[in-house]
């Protein structure tokens, strides 16, 4: 069924369009007119379109805010339109001010709960701690806030209490290792998985190409019009980089400087200073509190780093010292800075390598941990390694539950 939202969304694309090109829009037929003609009363009475002979947007903040709304689902692959039920902004508004809730503590009824609860866990903003009994928690992003805001809702994220998650990671990890897997349905859900990683990853240093772009450019071979071909190129280039890295990961094969190099320039390929450390001292724009290292003593803080590294690896180890190095190895080498650019991208992917490593299935940053992610790293005032360490686990218990999730 056609929505408000819908139509409003044709408008604001095209400019300035009748009802009949709408329905065009819409492939939809002539019956849809009267449909189609009450959501434009609806929008004109809310003051985002004007009629004349044609029908155009009205550009004042309410419009195109709802038009960044929109488009934000739109270019990660969500509907829109879920969001927007006033039964799912009053859930949104109550499990934002509670860190662990339930049904309870939202009180609707059982199918409509388990509706929205679904919906926000696929779409990556909720990660559900466990079922029995069941523990739910919102993640905190600028989506959610600004979907909030739009609808004249005030609202004040829970302050997070940074809970060990050790219990239900082994949990979940026990199930992924008892499963017997079919290689062919696993393969195709690692191939979804990695093209997650990619957009998510390239979204973060601020790609223009969206997720079912990406989709389309990896899948169907298919290149987005309107984007640039250094951005087309970016999405290509650090897709072979992932390549290796999943290849040498299964293998447990070790890290080591030369295999962070070919890393790097594999993801940076159309670029001058790929698989090179910098010459020259480079800061984070926005963020004068990020320090990065001085270039001159990069060769020196990189063997530390890889010294310490090769220590962690020469030992057995618990998930949670696992979890607490990976924390660090991260920080550490996004701190160093070793490149003139593509820092987090490797950062990030290096990552994944220890963890994919050491048996641990993640291959997906959703879209609810862009927020959290950015303000311990780019964003953060200070290092804070106990925290982050705290976000692998939260990031490890959903990639191990949409795994498990999956009939494999």
């Amino acid at each position: 069924m056609v929505s408000k939202y819908d139509v409003f969304y044709i408008i604001a694309k095209k400019g300035e369009i009748k009802i009949s090109q709408i329905l065009e829009e819409l492939n939809k037929s002539k019956n849809e007119y009267n449909t189609i003609f009450n959501h434009i009363l609806n929008l004109e009475k809310d003051n985002l379109i004007k009629r004349k002979k044609e029908i155009k947007v009205l550009h004042n903040k309410k419009s195109i805010d709802l038009f960044n709304l929109i488009s934000f689902c739109i270019e990660n692959g969500i509907n829109y339109n879920l969001f927007f039920r006033k039964k799912m902004l009053n859930l949104l508004k109550k499990a934002s001010k509670i860190e662990m809730f339930s049904i309870s503590d939202i009180k609707l009824n059982h199918q409509t709960f388990k509706t929205y609860i679904d919906f926000l866990e696929i779409s990556g903003f909720l990660l559900i701690i466990s079922k029995k009994p069941l523990k739910c928690k919102l993640l905190r992003n600028q989506f959610l806030l600004d979907l909030l805001n739009y609808f004249h809702i005030k609202t004040t994220f829970y302050e997070s209490k940074k809970k060990n998650l050790l219990k239900p990671i082994k949990r979940e990890l026990k199930k992924y290792k008892q499963k017997k897997s079919n290689p062919i349905l696993l393969k195709k859900y690692e191939n979804l998985e990695q093209i997650n990683f990619i957009h998510s990853s390239l979204n973060l240093e601020g790609s223009p190409v969206t997720l079912p772009e990406t989709q389309n450019l990896i899948l169907k071979k298919i290149v987005p019009e309107g984007k640039s071909f250094d951005k087309i190129e970016e999405v290509r280039n650090y897709k072979k980089s992932v390549d290796l890295m999943l290849k040498l990961s299964s293998r447990k094969q070790k890290l080591n400087i030369e295999l962070i190099l070919e890393f790097h320039n594999l993801a940076m390929n159309n670029f001058d200073h790929s698989g090179k450390f910098r010459e020259k001292n480079v800061i984070i724009k926005k963020n004068p509190l990020f320090k990065t290292s001085d270039w001159k003593k990069i060769p020196i803080k990189i063997n530390k780093l890889m010294k310490k590294y090769e220590k962690f690896e020469s030992k057995k180890t618990s998930l949670e010292n696992l979890f607490n190095f990976v924390s660090y190895f991260h920080n550490e080498f996004q701190r160093i800075h070793p490149f003139i650019d593509g820092n987090s991208r490797t950062t990030r992917l290096l990552m994944l390598h220890i963890l994919r490593s050491h048996n641990l299935p993640v291959l997906d940053i959703p879209i609810g941990f862009f927020d959290i992610y950015l303000d311990l790293t780019k964003r953060s005032k200070k290092r804070d390694d106990e925290s982050f360490s705290y976000f692998i686990q939260e990031l490890i218990l959903m990639n191990l539950k949409k795994i498990n999730a999956i009939n494999i």
